[in-house]
């Protein structure tokens, strides 16, 4: 028979196994991926695919420095080699090249998008050739 401490311990703490009692697991989502059913759990209220990106995954959206930041001294003039710059993220949109990442995705409707992918630098350079220093974003829409 429960002593009458273990059965008030039960009532307020859940019985083992009762679901009040168990910790819930959180959804975890694929990295490189995001999804509509994902868009409509995580950011309804979102408009466009840029939004959608920099409310999930910010990280598809950073673009590194790629060069020399600090060069020798070369050359007559003693000029320094051209400083690191910035190659921007390439954007497809079903399968075709977009212009500039910032303004093309935020054309695409949000409830238009089935997913989006993110390339890095070496999977998107095997896919579509050089000039992908940042990698790519892969949108895919309904429409």
């Amino acid at each position: 028979m429960l002593k009458t401490g273990t059965v008030l311990a039960l009532l307020a703490f859940g019985w083992p196994g009762d679901a009040a009692g168990q910790e819930t697991v959180a959804k975890k989502y694929p990295r490189d991926l995001i999804t509509r059913e994902e868009i409509r759990e995580r950011a309804p209220d979102v408009q466009n695919a840029y939004e959608v990106i920099q409310r999930l995954r910010p990280h598809f959206l950073r673009e590194k420095a790629t060069g020399a930041i600090t060069a020798p001294l070369t050359g007559p003039d003693n000029k320094r080699n051209q400083a690191a710059t910035k190659t921007p993220i390439q954007v497809y949109i079903n399968g075709a090249k977009a212009g500039i990442a910032a303004v093309s995705l935020r054309e695409v409707l949000s409830e238009a998008v089935v997913d989006i992918v993110y390339l890095n630098a070496s999977d998107a350079t095997i896919r579509f050739g050089t000039g992908h220093d940042n990698g790519a974003i892969l949108v895919v829409t309904g429409r």
